[in-house]
């Protein structure tokens, strides 16, 4: 295929599928990153205010920096996982307005409505 014959509205790339596919996951990682922000706030107040006695505890040991990173990756696994079904969970919130149309209904054919 040559530059000359390529159309870039008829690549894979710029499919209607392809498109989805990227605002899918767009979707889950704006979400999930919220969730890692929500963590590391949480983790570093709870670290901040010595809450149970984290930080003396991580500390006093000689394996404080992975005490901490394994601190911070299980918050992130956790509210990472929250924050996206949390959003996967809201989406079809719409659907619950009584003035929802369906989709099925906009988009009749004539000849669906004898």
């Amino acid at each position: 295929m040559t530059d000359q014959n390529h159309d870039p509205h008829n690549d894979a790339r710029n499919s209607q599928a392809a498109r989805e596919a990227r605002s899918i996951v767009k979707f889950m990682i704006e979400h999930t990153a919220y969730g890692g922000f929500g963590a590391l706030v949480f983790g570093a107040l709870v670290l901040y205010f010595d809450i149970g006695g984290i930080y003396s505890l991580a500390t006093s040991s000689r394996d404080a920096p992975i005490f901490i990173f394994l601190l911070f990756f299980g918050l992130f696994v956790t509210f990472g996982s929250i924050s996206l079904g949390v959003g996967i969970m809201t989406l079809g919130g719409f659907s619950d307005d009584d003035r929802y149309r369906d989709e099925r209904t906009r988009n009749r054919n004539s000849d669906d409505r004898k």
